[in-house]
């Protein structure tokens, strides 16, 4: 799979907030909150019938109802409500899904079959999906802030190192820690359960870029050796 691939996740230029919350203190909230502060400047909708505005924005009562085809919609909701989310996101042609939400593969019988449960409707429906059980991602060139991190409550300078982990915690305190000492970090991409998008994946795309001279990654287990093997290859060749 080419880097290009991952292009609508990781540069929307239209971002849709599945669940997204009026309250925009809360995890459902703190996405739409983040790109707003941080000045994402492509579209951005917000999507709950439970509202007709959050944060000055309009907001939809579904995706089907939205003005136009989204690259990324940013899933802020319960575990149980994600697969059927997942299923209108097909239907509407949405390319990407970042899910944030707990209770899939890492918890047990229930929550692995859920988890098969949502990858089959996201293939049926031809959606790629980043998570689930993830905090998201920031590209900080394009002002992309789809996580609810407290790394993304602080500045979050670009710079030339592209940081994908596996572990949110992990992840969230070597971020901290760049920042402390002056790092930009380019990319800040959690993986998750990587039901789908996997770290070989976007570290490529992450290489790719030529803003980026060092990718660093935190990586606990690996399924596709290959690609990992392939991906430090390419990094070989671009001298990075």
């Amino acid at each position: 799979m080419s880097s290009h691939d991952l292009a609508a996740l990781l540069e929307p230029r239209a971002i849709a907030v599945i669940g997204a919350s009026a309250e925009l203190t809360k995890l459902n909230g703190r996405p739409l909150k983040h790109l707003l502060d941080k000045g994402y400047p492509g579209r951005l909708y917000p999507v709950n019938p439970k509202y007709t505005t959050v944060a000055g924005l309009r907001c939809w009562p579904s995706v089907a109802d939205l003005p136009e085809r989204v690259d990324l919609a940013i899933v802020v909701l319960p575990a149980r409500d994600v697969v059927e989310a997942v299923r209108e996101l097909g239907r509407a042609g949405v390319p990407f899904a970042v899910v944030f939400s707990s209770g899939f593969g890492e918890t047990g019988d229930e929550g692995r079959q859920r988890e098969r449960d949502l990858l089959a409707a996201a293939a049926a429906g031809g959606v790629r999906i980043c998570g689930p059980n993830c905090l998201g991602f920031v590209n900080a060139f394009e002002r992309v802030t789809a996580t609810f991190s407290q790394y993304a409550e602080g500045p979050t300078p670009a710079g030339p190192v592209g940081f994908v982990t596996q572990s949110g915690a992990f992840g969230t305190a070597i971020a901290a820690l760049a920042r402390q000492r002056g790092i930009g970090l380019g990319y800040f991409v959690n993986t998750g359960n990587e039901a789908d998008v996997s770290f070989p994946e976007v570290m490529r795309h992450v290489i790719e870029d030529p803003r980026i001279r060092v990718g660093a990654g935190y990586v606990e287990g690996l399924r596709d050796g290959a690609g990992l093997v392939a991906l430090a290859g390419r990094a070989m060749a671009l001298g990075k």
